[in-house]
């Protein structure tokens, strides 16, 4: 049974390794029979959160009027939430962390979002650099009860498209044909 998948994808640079990454899961995706959503969150106009719970007078609407209006009804339609960042310093883009921030409003009104998968690019060699980003990820995905259906980390690729012919991209194709 096909699936709805949200790619949101939180690189500032255009055409950068992060969204060749996440073209690769999402051809590997639609060739598995499945309705695949793009949100660049990297160059969308997003403001943070600001707790002031309007939200939850309002069932789940943002009183916020700015780009993430356009992607909360696939919010709520969509199975599978794919998370993709550059790794700049430790952890997933400030954009990416703005458009995660803005799903509080999933408090009062929850989105279809069973599943999650995270996808990162780095310049730096040690996989462990993305450490806390996996672990941002994770304890969201754990406290909202989403299953991780796979993380890929790639490491040293710095200028775009540095990330041109490396296997992980066919691990992406792989993961997004899995669904």
């Amino acid at each position: 049974m096909s699936k709805k998948i949200l790619v949101v994808t939180g690189s500032p640079r255009k055409n950068g390794n992060t969204d060749v990454l996440a073209q690769a899961f999402m051809e590997g995706a639609k060739d598995a029979g499945n309705e695949v959503f793009l949100f660049d969150a990297g160059k969308a106009v997003i403001k943070g959160c600001n707790n002031c719970k309007s939200c939850f007078g309002k069932g789940g609407q943002c009183q916020q009027n700015d780009d993430m209006q356009k992607i909360y009804p696939v919010l709520h339609e969509c199975d599978v939430l794919v998370l993709a960042s550059p790794i700049y310093f430790f952890t997933i883009s400030a954009q990416l962390k703005a458009f995660i921030d803005r799903m509080y409003c999933s408090a009062s009104k929850p989105f279809a979002i069973t599943s999650t998968i995270l996808l990162t690019v780095q310049q730096d060699r040690d996989p462990s650099v993305a450490d806390n980003a996996i672990n941002t990820y994770k304890s969201i995905i754990n406290y909202i009860g989403w299953k991780n259906l796979g993380i890929i980390v790639v490491t040293d690729v710095d200028e775009v498209g540095a990330i041109i012919g490396n296997p992980k991209l066919d691990e992406a194709r792989a993961l997004g044909a899995s669904i």
